[in-house]
């Protein structure tokens, strides 16, 4: 039967004087703290995710490194992939291009103007404002395989080469997107920033949430009223590294690397966004 003047376990007891000292509390195992397991200074310790804009961009670009050392060829060969296939359809358009323009020019020299080169020129043109649009598309593959790439690396999945390939949800609502870019051009600067801050991140959720182009563009918007500085600065930041790689002159050979670690900064700022962060690469 326990003693009712024996205290409580994890409580004090008073010792009078010339008695032992009062027993010492005891302590239950203290709960994990959020960032428990995070050694200092790497990509998860620091301030909560979300709070402080800077630190969520240097953590970002830590994870991202991270990340991509870890997962290197599955990101880099599928970029290489389609850059040779770019490659080849862009020596097909020139290749025609040039053998247009010296059909038109020998017609022209044998002087049957008869009013047909008008419409050749116009068609000719045609053709090759839709060529140009459609050697953009291996382009925009390429682009919706990197990302969803960079989103399965941050739910904790190893990417593949094939997953590194083509994903079809975010390609199209790449496609959406530049296409709503092209016509934000019919108000002169403010419409191509309104639409790089309401759906910039559109493309990156669609890969990472596996989402449509609708849903992508809703939750676009609403992350960037939820975390403006966070939607204004990332897309900036990786300009500026884009941008330096171009002024050295290896900005093309270094591209197939350079656009998949773009698009894992960007999975982890989304995280972040939202409170969370990516999952920790191992």
């Amino acid at each position: 039967m326990t003693d009712p003047y024996e205290p409580a376990p994890g409580t004090f007891r008073y010792s009078a004087p010339g008695e032992q000292n009062f027993e010492q509390p005891r302590f239950q195992a203290q709960a994990q703290q959020p960032n428990a397991g995070f050694t200092t200074g790497s990509a998860y310790d620091g301030p909560p995710p979300g709070t402080d804009v800077g630190n969520d961009i240097s953590k970002s670009f830590s994870w991202a490194w991270q990340a991509f050392t870890k997962n290197w060829v599955a990101l880099v060969v599928p970029g290489i992939i389609w850059a040779v296939v770019y490659a080849g359809l862009l020596a097909i358009f020139f290749v025609g291009y040039f053998a247009s323009i010296i059909a038109l020019a020998n017609g022209a020299e044998s002087g049957n103007n008869d009013g047909a080169e008008a419409v050749a020129v116009l068609v000719f043109v045609l053709i090759v404002v839709l060529v140009m649009f459609l050697i953009q598309l291996p382009l925009a593959a390429w682009i919706s395989g990197a990302y969803r790439a960079a989103g399965l690396v941050a739910r904790g999945e190893k990417p593949t080469i094939g997953s590194g390939l083509f994903h079809w949800k975010t390609f199209l609502t790449s496609i959406l997107y530049g296409v709503i870019s092209i016509f934000s051009i019919i108000i002169p600067f403010l419409g191509q920033l309104a639409c790089l801050f309401f759906f910039s991140l559109a493309p990156y959720l669609s890969a990472g949430r596996d989402a449509g182009p609708i849903t992508a563009f809703k939750e676009a918007a609403n992350k960037a009223l939820a975390k403006p500085a966070h939607v204004i600065l990332a897309p900036l930041v990786s300009f500026a590294v884009m941008f330096v790689l171009a002024i050295t002159g290896i900005g093309l050979i270094l591209l197939p690397a350079a656009l998949p670690f773009v698009a894992l900064f960007y999975m982890s700022m989304l995280a972040r966004i939202e409170g969370t962060r990516p999952t920790p690469v191992v």
